[in-house]
């Protein structure tokens, strides 16, 4: 149990089931080559889905860009810019 948590109380099992639970997410994060986040956002008027958070994990340079290029590429054809 976490040092930080006081002895006794109701909350200590929800605080280290939330614990347990983030050390999840974070090592299943980590077994991905990128991930990213999107959201919304307003252009003028208009709203529009933007990248929140883009992250490329790999052992050699080239590789990285090149699912950089990758997922910039993917998200792009998923979000056509519309002529006005």
């Amino acid at each position: 149990m976490a040092a930080w948590l006081p002895k006794d109380t109701g909350d200590d099992k929800m605080k280290l089931y939330q614990e347990q639970t983030m050390n999840e997410m974070k090592n299943v994060e980590t077994n991905y080559p990128f991930s990213i986040e999107v959201g919304h956002s307003k252009s003028g008027s208009e709203h529009v889905m933007i990248i929140k958070s883009l992250k490329v994990q790999g052992h050699d340079l080239p590789t990285v860009f090149k699912d950089l290029q990758a997922a910039l590429k993917g998200f792009d054809i998923l979000t056509p810019v519309e002529d006005q």
